[in-house]
């Protein structure tokens, strides 16, 4: 009997079976940067081929059965404002001119984003790459890996491209700032993000939609900001279930160092088919994790990419992955995963170790 697909294994762990081993999962765009062949990241972010290529060979190479395609956080957005530097080795954003000088007028070309013929992301150059090279990737990889793919909710799309630090600031020196910005979440932009979110499920042929929960740290927001956000959010998703439908999985992106998991469990547990977080490495043990959640939805985590997988040794990597694979086996389901894309510079014998860790000891019995 063959080996099932990735795609198949990654589908049976999202329905909260056991596959014939844990999936795996992990993706990076620097490293599928590297692995394409083109030198300047600059030249790189506007070739879908290039962009396909990459990820081509990151597949093949390090032989995952759930990953990502995608560029910096910004590409999407570049329709809406938000402006980057790319450098021949990073993406950055750009400083921006109200950081210095408060301006509330930065809100007020919000409220017509949702015209998608005029704010359409395919009209930037790094997003239009990327569609055309997930549209590559789909007809190679399409019935054999699982492509995660998403877009962050309202509230982080206005964060991306205007700040973060920025919004915090004025909802405190702007009177009514913050009820402006719930009609703004919960009108235009509500709406352009989850047209934005039905355009990217399309174009992995309705694989998956991953919700992402970064913004739900347990050090970053006070509770009553974390359930403001948490309304939004919450109809958000509900809108794009409505609109892809209820039986396309959603996966969960949750790489916050301070996770405040309980939270988005209680809220969001019976909205997604996983929860996938950052540990070891996050103040969140695996262990905890596993005896709360693991009986009640698919875990995926385990491995530390900024710690051990960036800087470890290969007793140091084995070590980490087979404890995780321990704990793992305690789960209902479990995948192995890191918290959010590899960094550039991550030792390729250890991202290759990975596999070989979970094809020897991530076999359910």
């Amino acid at each position: 009997m063959s080996e099932i697909t990735g795609l198949e294994r990654a589908y049976t762990y999202l329905k909260g079976k056991r596959p014939d081993k844990m999936p795996l999962w992990h993706d990076s765009m620097y490293l599928a940067w590297k692995l394409s062949g083109v030198s300047d990241l600059r030249d790189y972010v506007i070739n879908p081929e290039a962009i396909a290529r990459g990820y081509e060979r990151y597949v093949e190479q390090f032989k995952v059965d759930i990953t990502g395609a995608y560029l910096d956080q910004w590409a999407l957005y570049e329709v809406l404002g938000a402006e980057v530097e790319i450098l021949p080795h990073v993406v950055q954003p750009k400083t921006p001119s109200w950081r210095y000088r408060p301006d509330r007028g930065v809100y007020e070309k919000f409220r017509d984003v949702d015209d998608l013929d005029k704010y359409d992301p395919r009209r930037g150059r790094r997003a239009a790459a990327l569609f055309k090279a997930w549209g590559i990737l789909m007809d190679r990889f399409g019935d054999k890996v699982l492509f995660r793919q998403g877009i962050p909710g309202p509230a982080a799309t206005l964060a991306l491209v205007v700040g973060t630090p920025e919004i915090m600031r004025d909802v405190m020196i702007f009177p009514g700032l913050l009820d402006e910005l719930r009609e703004l979440l919960l009108g235009p932009v509500m709406d352009w993000t989850v047209q934005v979110s039905v355009m990217l499920v399309e174009a992995v042929d309705y694989q998956n939609f991953n919700m992402s929960f970064v913004t739900y740290d347990r050090s970053f927001l006070d509770p009553e900001l974390r359930k403001w956000l948490a309304s939004i959010d919450l109809e958000f998703l509900k809108r794009v279930r409505n609109e892809i439908g209820w039986n396309v999985p959603v996966t969960t992106h949750v790489c916050s160092y301070d996770p405040d998991l309980d939270f988005i469990y209680e809220h969001f547990g019976k909205m997604v088919n996983e929860l996938q977080f950052y540990s070891p490495g996050s103040t969140y043990p695996l262990g905890e994790a596993v005896q709360k959640f693991g009986g009640r939805i698919p875990l995926c985590a385990g491995i530390d990419h900024l710690g051990t997988l960036y800087a470890g040794t290969r007793r140091e990597v084995e070590e980490m992955v087979k404890r995780s694979i321990e704990l793992g086996k305690e789960c209902e389901t479990f995948a192995l995963g890191p918290g959010c894309g590899l960094a550039l510079g991550t030792p390729l014998e250890n991202v290759k170790l990975l596999a070989e860790l979970r094809d020897t000891y991530g076999v359910w019995s």
